[in-house]
């Protein structure tokens, strides 16, 4: 969501990505007090600012994303917590799908991933159905709120698309999103799913390797196996500045 928000406003930006031990070990050097739990975050202005969402919607407020007037910025934060609910009830199965951890894919599957699917994409269509059905979810135009259900369908499309067919108001406000000319520059460079997906599982073996020489009371090494994300912007234009 927050690459989105950035590529549609033309806001220049660093990205890093941590995928391995020696990589936070070697941002940890230049961020001394930055842990494994702090991920995702951004560094803005010399501040750090922690959470997804919480970033996203201080950049959504910056870049006139984030709804127009307080009701429509209020339904908007709604369905990015519909959405922050519906990654909790699928994050386990996502992350045994991408290969980050074993799970019991059936077990899994059943009790938490189609459940939630179920429940907060009915949520999300309810939305999407009361809004302009030519645009976004409102009709003063596109959201950070389109940015990431767009995001949100595009990865459930990829694990069980036969889950989505009921959705098609949220089907289209995703090929909306996709289809923004400010977004193609983006989109044609950053990996697929798929490719994520495949790197991730690589990554895994080498992790298994590394975790053996991992010290025992290395609560950090341990923990920044798993793939996280930093997000730093290089510098702002003027005029967009914030306190």
């Amino acid at each position: 969501m927050c690459r989105l928000i950035f590529a549609y406003s033309k806001i220049p930006y660093e990205d890093i990505t941590i995928y391995d031990i020696k990589q936070f070990l070697k941002f940890k050097e230049a961020n001394e007090k930055v842990g494994p739990g702090d991920f995702p975050m951004l560094e803005w202005n010399g501040k750090m600012i922690h959470g997804s969402d919480a970033i996203g919607r201080m950049l959504a407020k910056m870049y006139g994303l984030a709804g127009a007037g307080i009701y429509e910025q209020a339904q908007a934060d709604t369905i990015i917590g519909i959405i922050s609910n519906l990654n909790h009830a699928i994050i386990e199965y996502t992350k045994g799908a991408f290969g980050v951890y074993s799970i019991d894919k059936e077990k899994v599957y059943t009790e938490t991933f189609e459940p939630g699917v179920k429940k907060y994409f009915a949520m999300l269509e309810k939305f999407a159905s009361q809004g302009p059905q030519d645009g976004f979810f409102f009709s003063s135009g596109v959201t950070y709120a389109d940015f990431a259900a767009a995001n949100m369908f595009q990865l459930v499309a990829i694990l069980h698309p036969e889950l989505l067919t009921e959705y098609k108001n949220v089907k289209s406000i995703t090929q909306r999103v996709f289809a923004l000319p400010q977004l193609q520059k983006y989109l044609n460079s950053r990996p697929s799913l798929q490719e994520i997906m495949e790197k991730t599982r690589v990554l895994k073996q080498s992790h298994a390797e590394k975790r053996k020489m991992c010290s025992k009371k290395s609560k950090e090494a341990k923990v920044c196996m798993l793939q996280q994300m930093s997000l730093s912007l290089s510098h702002f234009v003027k005029g967009t500045e914030h306190e």
